[in-house]
């Protein structure tokens, strides 16, 4: 596949490091185009050339075990195709979901 693949997220830790260092992550290896802020978690948008980044964020996400807190959940939506897939993670593991 291609084409270019639209991903949202949610992120939620009580680490504000691991929190910076998947923020960073994102950045420098996607375009980062929307990034909300708030108390409680982070939303935000980057575009990718595949669905879900899994192999690559599941390495990143394996440096920082021992977060029981962090919460992240990635919805890819590949407009041409019509393609949506979602993952998350929860207390150490992944979850895929397709629709």
């Amino acid at each position: 596949m291609n084409n270019l693949c639209f991903n949202r997220f949610t992120l939620r830790t009580d680490d504000a490091k691991t929190r910076r260092k998947i923020l960073r992550w994102l950045a420098l290896n996607y375009r980062l185009y929307e990034y909300l802020p708030s108390e409680a978690e982070i939303r935000g948008r980057f575009i990718s050339r595949k669905p879900f980044p899994a192999e690559a964020l599941r390495r990143q996400i394996g440096k920082l075990r021992g977060d029981r807190t962090l919460f992240l959940r990635i919805v890819s939506t590949d407009l041409y195709s019509l393609y949506v897939e979602g993952n998350v993670y929860l207390l150490g593991a992944w979850y895929r979901i397709f629709l």
